[in-house]
């Protein structure tokens, strides 16, 4: 009896315990978010709670706004609703892969590439942070999914049609290697094509739904593309860093999996025509490289554990005939260092929450926010009316969420201090990184206006500037 319930339930009630250890491992507070999530949860609770906001200012999210609208109307204000529902998605991600390579006759890397993916550092992180990379995976998944469905039931214009059309610019919408899917659906519906007129629909409607959503949100304001993808995809080991930066050790780590990751394409390129998640495995890291983030990151670590584990677990000739130990022997050494690091870099992540250790970026924001709650406090201690307190930071749906006031992205630099300074006459407090490229100008002109702008606060992650009320 108990060895049925195991075999029929036991998968689901290791992910589900999965789900509840890794709630445990998020945080509670609005630190270490990602700024095109917290822009998205903005919006949300802007709309729910009926309330015009500067989150309209600081442009067009991403199409996870429709996913997180319902929790907006039912959790308005908690963000830990939207890391709930990214756990439960990515732990119906990992069974949807699990599926796939179990049905495909890889069941020993089906269990270990998921258990690996599910315990990995940077999955904990992406989720913690609700960054892209949970919901790019989840879409291939649903991709595969519903093309599956829909092949064995062309009807025309049904829900399937439009429901994978909706993806491809949910997709799209994420991240550049969402580009992934889109052409992964065109390539197959190029290779095999089971009705000419359905294969024109798609034709049309794929390109369209993603010029579209390119066109709606303008790109990808959010991300910094060219990254050094050497640092990024050193934190598939052991969880990106609180601050950028690669030792020697790094360096040389980092290099060595790129060139894993270029073999691991190289040797997956003929499996291409075969199905929609075997496609998004390898295009995904492809398409993303030109933003090489900690999202990119995540996708390589898929394409390791779910392209790259049925690789080493293929029987060998040479192997076989020296036995057992030898054949799996050293599989097996790899797996326990690969799982000791994974659960290292997790431990690091709770210690940091336990801690509450943040970057430099969330310490010169959480600096800013515990003055202003200070303020408050002293406000309503003198029974005085709290003032307009007006914003303009460069991390805007971060800053916002943290110190719950008005929130405006940076102005444009102007072309002298003069112009710059009458652009801020609304404005009470600056929060940016004065050393980062883009702030170069702007951190200029601020520089020259000593008289009229005092700091706050100097700090690694940047500077908080106070504008001083114009003279009567």
């Amino acid at each position: 009896m108990l060895k049925n319930l195991i075999d029929r339930y036991g998968k689901y009630i290791a992910l589900g315990s999965w789900a509840i250890i890794a709630l445990l491992l998020m945080r509670h507070t609005p630190y270490a978010l990602d700024e095109g999530a917290s822009k998205a949860l903005l919006l949300d609770w802007s709309i729910s709670d009926e309330v015009a906001s500067s989150a309209l200012t600081m442009g067009m999210p991403d199409l996870r706004a429709l996913i997180w609208l319902p929790l907006a109307y039912l959790f308005s204000g908690q963000v830990l609703a939207a890391k709930i529902f990214t756990i439960l998605l990515l732990a119906f991600t990992a069974w949807q892969f699990y599926q796939w390579l179990y049905k495909n006759g890889q069941e020993e890397a089906a269990l270990l590439a998921t258990g690996l993916l599910l315990i990995a550092p940077l999955s904990i992180q992406q989720l913690d942070s609700l960054s892209v990379g949970a919901y790019l995976l989840a879409s291939f998944a649903l991709g595969h999914w519903m093309h599956s469905i829909y092949h064995e039931q062309v009807t025309g214009f049904n829900g399937y049609f439009f429901a994978q059309l909706a993806l491809c610019a949910f997709a799209v919408s994420l991240h550049p290697a969402g580009l992934a899917y889109p052409i992964s659906l065109l390539w197959l519906w190029h290779t095999k094509p089971l009705h000419i007129k359905q294969q024109r629909y798609f034709y049309i409607g794929i390109p369209l739904s993603v010029i579209l959503i390119l066109l709606l949100t303008l790109g990808w304001s959010d991300l910094h593309f060219w990254s050094n993808p050497t640092q990024s995809i050193v934190s598939i080991l052991w969880g990106a860093p609180l601050e950028p930066g690669l030792s020697t050790q790094g360096w040389v780590l980092g290099l060595l999996l790129l060139a894993l990751g270029v073999v691991i394409l190289t040797l997956n390129r003929k499996i291409l025509p075969k199905d929609i998640l075997s496609c998004c495995l390898i295009l995904g890291p492809i398409a993303g490289i030109v933003a090489a983030d900690q999202a990119w990151a995540f996708l390589m670590l898929a394409l390791f554990l779910f392209a790259g584990l049925p690789i080493l677990l293929r029987p060998y000739p040479v192997l076989l005939k020296h036995g057992f130990l030898v054949q799996r022997g050293w599989l097996w050494i790899l797996l326990l260092i690969v799982s000791t690091l994974f659960m290292r870099g997790d431990r690091f992540h709770y210690y940091e929450i336990e801690n509450k250790v943040l970057s430099a970026q969330d310490q010169l924001i959480q600096t800013f926010t515990d003055d202003l709650n200070a303020f408050r406090e002293q406000q309503e201690a003198n029974k005085k009316p709290m003032p307009s307190i007006r914003v303009a930071s460069q991390w805007p749906a971060i800053t916002m969420i943290a110190c719950r006031c008005d929130v405006l992205p940076l102005p444009p630099t102007a072309n002298d201090p003069a112009a710059q300074l009458a652009m801020l006459q609304n404005i009470n407090f600056l929060i940016l990184a004065p050393t980062d490229p883009k702030n170069l100008g702007l951190a200029s002109n601020l520089a020259r206006l000593s008289n009229d702008i005092a700091t706050q606060s100097l700090q690694a992650g940047g500077v908080i500037l106070a504008i001083k009320p114009a003279k009567p």
